[in-house]
């Protein structure tokens, strides 16, 4: 009867989706089962004018042509990592002019880098013209690519998805960040977040995304400096992170006060990056880049150092910068194999770093979570019985307390003591008193189990809560432990040992807003039991005899 006014909405939605289904069904079985969208082009791609006012000194490559001319068929031509200025491609009256901080101004049949397709007649002797900016950044080279256009569009293709595939996953990693921060409040993953998006702008900046489809901001020529820049902040948060993450324990002071000092010097370096006059720009982003991967070494040798001394760490640090010093090696070994990929290497490099980090800071956030949740255990346990505490029974009594005023059902509160405790521990010593109390603790155990609580007060007093119970039922559920403690002596070798119990029993009453008077029920009636000779049963409110 509960769910008799959902069946009519019910009914309504099975129809709708019938009649929606059998319609698609109608829909696909037609002739026009398809969709066609946009308008037909009144007008030819626009194409930019060359500004023909470019700085002096500009890049002039020469793509000669192969023995006998060119052979008449199209060749594709692409520049790439030109990060700043006008790239002009010419043969004879054809040029097709670019700037890769706009993508409004490329063909649009190349995404990685300012391109177009040329057709020189058929033994044409005279070159392919290609001018462009000469790169601040030493170890930055522009690459100039030729070949037939299927093959190179397929490789610029392939290129451009290593790049949009590497600033969403930078991405999808600063939100998952930011979302962690919301629910956790750790303040580390923020910490991410910010160095995460830094990277992502630093991924969009060299890989030119950040001007599709037009440019995001009008950064002008503070884009190359940001791409310069931006290295040694990220240098300088990657150290910092990875020196507090993975430093070997008896150096973890120094090492982290180093990463301190580091971490100032990088941002340093990047507003001198950001504010040095032009000829000090290669400079500065050479020592950058030669920071980072000296950095990226040394960290390697710590987390080396941590691993060998078996602490934890150590694996991660090394996993994260592995991928730099490989790109370090080949900027060292291989230049010109390196040149032709750096920024799709740095990139992925970076979306590693980036994934190793945040799996490293979930980790830690379940480390952390872990050690709460045992320190939480421990500070709500008796030591000796394995119980809950009073602080914890408290909060448990309180919790049951409410939950039964609202919802009208019984609950029964018992305050049990056992009866003598003071004279075990003088005749047979503290240790056998320490086993009476854990021996009474595994029968409360084995007796109230499912909903009821137990726990110990302090001393020889224990609580126990039975939820839905009455207190007639309680009492009873109670005195069924005697002969279960008359097993004591037996369990412990000390026949001569007999453990009872005194114990008052209330339930909970309406207007106990407070657990005060509700323990003071329980607590007078087990003292009634005291003195009424001990070894027996209250019920708060009881007569007396």
């Amino acid at each position: 009867m509960t769910f008799a006014p959902v069946q009519p909405v019910f009914r309504w939605w099975c129809l709708w989706l019938f009649l929606l289904g059998l319609t698609a069904c109608t829909r696909t079985s037609a002739p026009e089962a398809y969709v066609v969208t946009g308008l037909p082009a009144t007008r030819g791609e626009a194409q930019p004018p060359c500004l023909h006012a470019q700085l002096p000194g500009r890049q002039r490559v020469l793509l000669s042509p192969p023995a006998g001319g060119w052979s008449g068929a199209p060749q594709a031509v692409v520049v790439m990592n030109a990060f700043r200025g006008e790239v002009k491609i010419r043969h004879g009256a054809r040029e097709r002019c670019g700037v890769l901080q706009d993508a409004r101004t490329l063909d649009s049949r190349f995404l990685s880098g300012m391109g177009t397709v040329l057709v020189p007649d058929k033994g044409n002797q005279r070159p392919i013209e290609v001018e462009f900016e000469p790169s601040p950044m030493p170890l930055w080279r522009p690459l100039v690519r030729l070949g037939e256009p299927a093959s190179v569009q397929r490789q610029d293709t392939l290129r451009f998805a290593l790049r949009v595939a590497s600033v969403a996953v930078m991405l999808a990693l600063v939100v998952s960040a930011l979302l962690t921060f919301m629910s956790t409040r750790e303040r580390a993953f923020l910490s991410y977040a910010l160095g995460a998006s830094l990277f992502a702008l630093w991924m969009a900046l060299l890989s030119g995304l950040w001007a599709y489809p037009r440019p995001w901001f009008a950064l002008g020529e503070l884009s190359l400096r940001l791409v310069g820049a931006l290295p040694a902040v990220l240098s300088a948060l990657t150290v910092r992170m990875l020196a507090y993450h993975a430093a070997p324990r008896a150096l973890a002071g120094r090492v982290r006060r180093g990463a301190d000092w580091l971490a100032l010097c990088g941002l340093g370096l990047a507003a001198m990056i950001v504010l040095v006059p032009e000829h000090w720009l290669a400079v500065a982003s050479l020592g950058s880049e030669l920071g980072f991967y000296l950095l990226c070494l040394a960290m390697a040798g710590m987390a080396l150092v941590t691993m060998w001394r078996g602490e934890p760490g150590g694996a991660t640090a090394l996993t994260c910068v592995a991928p730099f010093l490989g790109v370090g090696l080949m900027e060292v070994a291989m230049p010109e194999r390196l040149a032709s990929w750096k920024v799709e290497a740095m990139l992925l490099s970076g979306c590693w770093l980036a994934l190793t980090a945040s799996m490293a800071l979930t980790l830690r956030l379940g480390s952390l979570r872990r050690q709460r949740d045992e320190m939480r255990v421990l500070a709500q346990t008796d030591a000796l019985t394995g119980l809950p505490n009073r602080r914890a029974a408290l909060e448990q009594l309180s919790a049951i307390s409410v939950s039964a005023r609202r919802s009208g059902q019984p609950a029964a509160v018992g305050f049990l003591d056992i009866d003598h405790f003071k004279d075990i521990n003088d005749v047979h010593g503290h240790e056998v008193g320490d086993q009476v109390l854990r021996a009474f603790a595994r029968i409360l155990r084995s007796t109230f189990r499912g909903a009821d609580y137990v726990a110990r007060m302090g001393g020889e007093e224990f609580l126990v809560v039975l939820p839905g119970a009455s207190p007639e039922q309680a009492k009873a559920r109670i005195e069924s432990l005697s002969p279960l403690l008359a097993t004591i002596g037996h369990t412990l070798r000390l026949p001569e040992l007999r453990v009872t119990l005194s114990a008052g029993v209330t339930g909970v009453e309406a207007d106990d807003v407070e657990i005060g008077p509700l323990l003071q029920r329980a607590d007078a009636a087990m003292y009634a039991a005291k003195r009424a000779g001990r070894e027996r049963v209250v019920l708060s409110g009881q007569p007396q005899g």
